[in-house]
């Protein structure tokens, strides 16, 4: 492949960033998070028993959204990648037109103005998806790309991304726990052993996230100002070329396998724990606080753990480690049964902390260190493009997820307008077990068994680094 040189970075690169760089960028994750988090664990639900749509609807239309969107995710990285300069890097400026878009896609996915499963409701819940994934990957993707421009530190990248595992924690403790605890004070009391809940209560709810995410995309657009960046690549290479280097950098290939099935699982049990809490063990949304909060308090206390264990054993070993735990948490709602106690829930939420801590710190980590890599290898600077290809993974994942809930649910014979009787309760336990069981744990083991594979460590990345000086000079 030929050489091309990259440009020079915009503000010089530091091996430590200032607290006050990497705690503004984290709180960006706390508005994606709530976003993706209330998405992904309540709309499917909402749309069954609010709006009145079939399961199996719902789940196509969730899925096709998501395959449809993911098209955006290679535009918006080519995008970002090539915006001059001049508009205060090429990341931010999209970071400020996202912020507004996540705000108003929150309130458009929670306010379906039709019901039941007509066209009209079809087409607007297909847009409103749609809306939705755009202004996510409008700010996520250049938000990813940042971490790689900002420092060399090999665990620094790890370090930054600690500060995105907590406020991330935040969020999506919030889309859980805070929106069970809302919605089961907002409802109308319980009916058949069910919360009974209306689209007011959806409305107000979707309103206090869209402000929260306004407010925090916000800070982190205006927090990163003077964060280094890199200027854009401005040699041209054919497409083909740039799609072979791809596949040919084989951390970042394996990272993406290991991802690939690490959010099929994690989106699948997000599209089924509502259901499970709610319709299996028969306990009030607000129960979700008993998952969520250890979740978050176990992730901001298990971050600098694992941070430890990863300058011991390596990022792949506590990636490792920390799948474990996430297997062990998928696995364990085989046991659930309606009255079970309140710590049986808060030791999944443990469970799920430290796996949740992992997936965020070590694999943005790595896909960090393989964009490194590629820039020493190719002299291109292309962090706008592998973070598409790592939304585009995301998004492809996230379709599969809620697809196999909503034809689960739709085959166990699941109505929101009637109960759970006694003769259907097994078929829906073990519709909801195959969102927040049989699929996650699979699948989180099976990114064990790939992430053995990963080969780019501390030594590597410095011997790619020493090269590419060598070739400069």
């Amino acid at each position: 492949m030929s050489q091309a040189k990259a440009n020079a970075p915009r503000h010089s690169v530091y091996d430590v960033l200032p607290t006050s760089i990497k705690v503004s960028w984290g709180i960006g994750a706390f508005g994606m998070a709530l976003l993706m988090n209330s998405v992904g664990g309540l709309i499917l639900f909402y749309l069954t028993t609010i709006v009145g749509m079939s399961g199996w609807i719902a789940g196509l239309l969730l899925s096709g959204s998501r395959i449809i969107d993911a098209l955006n995710d290679p535009l918006m990285g080519y995008v970002s990648d090539k915006t001059p300069d001049r508009f205060g890097g090429r990341r931010r400026p999209y970071l400020l037109a996202g912020a507004f878009m996540c705000a108003i896609a929150i309130l458009m996915c929670f306010n379906v103005p039709f019901t039941g499963d007509d066209l009209a409701t079809i087409v607007y819940v297909s847009f409103a998806l749609i809306f939705y994934g755009t202004a996510y990957s409008t700010f996520n993707v250049p938000f990813i790309a940042m971490p790689a421009e900002m420092t060399n530190g090999y665990h620094e990248r790890s370090t930054i991304h600690g500060w995105r595992v907590i406020f991330a924690g935040i969020g999506l403790t919030m889309a859980g726990a805070g929106a069970g605890l809302i919605l089961g004070w907002l409802s109308d009391g319980r009916k058949d052993n069910v919360q009974l809940n209306v689209q007011q209560d959806y409305t107000q709810l979707s309103v206090l996230f869209a402000v929260l995410i306004l407010g925090s995309t916000l800070i982190a657009w205006r927090g990163t100002r003077r964060a280094p960046a890199s200027l854009r690549t401005t040699t041209q290479i054919p497409w083909r070329e740039q799609f072979r280097s791809f596949l040919h950098n084989k951390a970042f290939m394996t990272i993406m396998g290991v991802k690939t099935f690490q959010l099929i699982a994690v989106y699948a049990s997000q599209a089924a724990t509502f259901f499970m809490v709610v319709q299996v063990l028969q306990r009030s949304s607000g129960a979700m606080a008993l998952i969520g909060l250890p979740m978050v308090i176990t992730s901001i206390v298990a971050t600098p753990l694992l941070l430890r264990i990863a300058r011991k054993v390596g990022k792949r070993g506590g990636y490792i480690l920390s799948a474990l735990f996430a297997t062990a948490a998928y696995s364990s709602w085989i046991f659930a049964v309606p009255g079970e106690p309140d710590w049986a829930l808060g030791l999944r939420g443990v469970l799920l902390g430290i796996g949740f801590a992992g997936n965020v710190l070590f694999a943005m980590s790595m896909v960090t260190d393989a964009i490194e890599w590629d820039s020493h290898q190719t002299g291109l600077r292309r962090e706008g493009m592998y973070t598409a290809v790592f939304s585009f993974v995301e998004k492809f994942a996230g379709a599969i997820g809620p697809a196999v809930v909503g034809f689960a649910l739709s085959w166990a014979g699941f109505d929101a307008k009637s109960k759970v009787t006694p003769e259907s309760y097994e078929a829906v336990r073990q519709a909801a077990l195959i969102g927040v069981t049989y699929l996650p744990a699979a699948c989180s083991f099976i990114s064990i068994l790939v992430l053995l594979l990963y080969r780019l460590d501390e030594k590597v990345l410095h011997t790619a680094r020493d090269a590419s000086q060598l070739r400069a000079s």
